[in-house]
């Protein structure tokens, strides 16, 4: 083939991301393989030595791989007939494919890994939102941050764990001033973890952040704050102290897949859809070594008893076969590094989780001997009280976890127009942005139609029923930056009946949730703003579930996490999407009518409506909610 029958393949990457070279050498893997003589251009300033190369909108060639893009870009590449392949979760594709990695396996393997180190406590720590100048880099609301999240929450809830969750409110990176209130920002939060504490961090720069904020608090890592990160950065990972461990980004197999894919559109193949590659391996490294154990063996195989003894019963003989030692060379070598020999390390691991599960609300003997691989609750019953001297029943009655008389139910939360007035924030906000548009937004309109709904629902729908010159990324920007100036300038105070609520609910030891269509990052933001954030035992976000209220998904979902069946749950709501949501889950409702809305019919057994929640006496409330006692004969 000769050079002007070759095919010019774009490849653009920010020069912020450490992904660019991996990602090029898989797609020369694939032109290797493939016998393909594409000619590759890469954006460059080389300071005079060569051509100073953009990759832009006006760009013409083959073919592009694209780190992120923006709509207007993408329109016309697709217009003229160029095709595209998309490596970021971010941003819009317009139909373009995307490969990118499996987020939610890297939120698991986070888990697994800091599993491993035998901690009680975990927390997950990413951008909300990230504010660029540049909009091919896809400023706004961070979608692989989410999705990383639900897979760390998925697999420690199979541990019976909830993480303590913190997403740092976007800023201006352009600006001087960002990175001292990013730091102090990831200070405050780190200051809020328990000791010692498992920390996933999005990704290798935040990560980094966090160990310098944990340096300036004093906290010791890894003893008092294990941490992992993600991308495996050579420069983050070893320029952070302690040396950060990491997750390898799986940029070669990326670039082999987006250069596979474009090929087959250069070759008039319509290609759509995403594509995820699994994350590369674990670099444990300092800021994650829990385990010092200079025996690798052992510290391997007491990784793996914290991570699988908790559903498995394992047997000495398969940590023998595991290893390849005979069980007389196993059992000296654990009592040489760790005091113990390996039985007793599963024993004690099974113990742990057996107590966090037994204080758990909702839970049964029967349930979780089946989670845990016993053969029977009696079993469970044996072996809890051969190691502790207690029956289950007297655990539980010991820890308060009887669940009689008021503790009988929970209850869940909305948050906006609920606990304090943020929707009238919010209407301002998106009536703001929408006005700088050239559109206009009514107060009666907006409470109509999306009081309690998802942000990216009421972004979605007010683009749909604006003018062609609608730009969504400039609009999300300008509602965000306009709400948070008027949380900060004019304050949010909790209603003072919601205030007396929930003092009265903590007191009776009802568990308490919160269950809300705005973003995890939002409902963080207001809470602190509030003085609410340590109120509730957990927190469900719009940004958790497939559909927003009036879908009951997101009630569902706040009723696990608690270990509460929503029958025996009660949510408190505003909105006539929440109240439908709420009873669509089996909840009962009641709908805090602190102003006159349309759209909420209220003759339904279970819900009541009512002024103010004063009007709610709490202590006969579990009188119509019976909840059956979970220690059963075993116990």
């Amino acid at each position: 083939m000769s050079a002007f029958q070759r095919r010019v393949v774009g490849i653009r990457y920010p020069q912020w991301s450490s992904f660019g070279p991996g990602t090029l050498g898989g797609v020369v893997d694939f032109m290797r393989d493939h016998h393909q003589m594409w000619r590759l251009v890469t954006e460059n300033d080389s300071y005079g030595e060569m051509e100073a190369i953009r990759i832009t909108g006006d760009w013409r060639g083959s073919g592009l791989i694209l780190f992120r893009s923006t709509e207007a870009e993408l329109a016309t590449f697709r217009k003229r007939g160029i095709p595209v392949v998309l490596t970021s979760t971010e941003g819009p594709d317009l139909g373009f494919p995307r490969v990118v990695p499996d987020n939610p396996a890297i939120g698991r393997e986070a888990a697994r890994h800091l599993l491993g180190c035998g901690l009680d406590s975990y927390a997950f720590l990413a951008r909300g939102e990230t504010f660029y100048r540049e909009a091919h880099f896809a400023p706004g609301f961070r979608v692989y941050a989410r999705e990383r999240l639900r897979g760390f929450r998925a697999e420690l809830a199979e541990r019976s764990i909830e993480p303590t969750i913190h997403y740092l409110r976007g800023r201006p990176l352009w600006e001087a001033r960002t990175w001292r209130e990013v730091q102090t920002e990831v200070c405050a939060f780190l200051a809020t973890l328990p000791k010692p504490c498992g920390l996933f961090v999005v990704d290798d720069s935040l990560a980094a952040v966090a160990l310098c904020a944990a340096d300036t608090l004093g906290r010791r890592v890894p003893d008092e704050l294990a941490v992992i990160g993600y991308g495996d950065d050579q420069v983050y990972c070893y320029a952070s102290m302690p040396a950060l461990s990491s997750m390898v980004h799986p940029a070669r197999e990326v670039g082999r897949l987006a250069a596979e894919l474009l090929w087959r559109q250069m070759e008039g193949e319509q290609v759509s859809g995403t594509q995820t590659v699994p994350p590369g391996e674990t670099v444990e490294r300092e800021s994650s070594r829990v385990l010092a154990i200079d025996d690798r063996i052992v510290s391997d195989l007491v990784a793996w008893i914290r991570l699988k003894a908790v559903h498995d019963p394992i047997r000495v003989s398969e940590l023998c076969e595991r290893a390849g030692l005979s069980s007389t060379t196993l059992k000296e070598r654990f009592a040489r590094s760790i005091g113990h020999p390996p039985k007793q390390e599963i024993q004690q691991v099974r113990l742990k989780h057996l107590e966090r599960l037994l204080s758990r609300p909702g839970s049964t003997l029967a349930g979780i001997a089946t989670q845990m691989g016993f053969a029977s609750a009696h079993e469970l019953s044996r072996f809890f009280k051969s190691a502790t001297g207690l029956r289950p029943s007297e655990f539980r009655q010991a820890r308060g976890n009887r669940r009689t008389g008021p503790k009988g139910f929970a209850v869940v939360f909305d948050m906006d127009g609920t606990l304090f007035d943020s929707e009238s924030f919010f209407f301002r906000a998106f009536a703001h942005a929408y006005r700088e548009q050239g559109e206009s937004l009514s107060r009666e309109d907006y409470f109509r139609r999306f009081a309690g709904t998802t942000n990216a629902h009421i972004e979605r729908e007010l683009e749909r029923g604006a003018g062609r010159d609608f730009n969504r990324t400039h609009f999300s920007r300008a509602w965000r930056d306009e709400f948070n100036r008027l949380i900060e300038e004019e304050g949010l105070q909790p209603f003072a009946d919601v205030l007396r609520a929930l003092d009265e609910l903590a007191a009776l030891g009802v568990p308490l949730a919160l269950a809300s269509s705005s973003d995890l990052a939002d409902i963080g933001h207001l809470l602190r703003s509030a003085g609410l954030a340590a109120r509730f035992e957990s927190i469900t976000g719009g940004d958790e579930v497939p559909r927003s209220k009036p879908d009951p998904a997101i009630f569902k979902l706040a009723a696990r996490r608690l270990g509460y069946p929503p029958e025996h749950c009660v949510a408190v709501e505003d909105s006539a999407a929440g109240v439908k949501a709420a009873r669509a889950a089996g909840m009962r409702v009641i709908h805090v009518a602190r102003e006159p809305r349309g759209g909420i019919a209220v003759a339904d057994p279970s819900t009541r409506s009512v002024a103010s929640l004063d009007a709610i006496d709490w202590r006969t409330m579990a009188e119509s909610i019976l909840v059956p006692s979970d220690d059963d004969a075993a116990g």
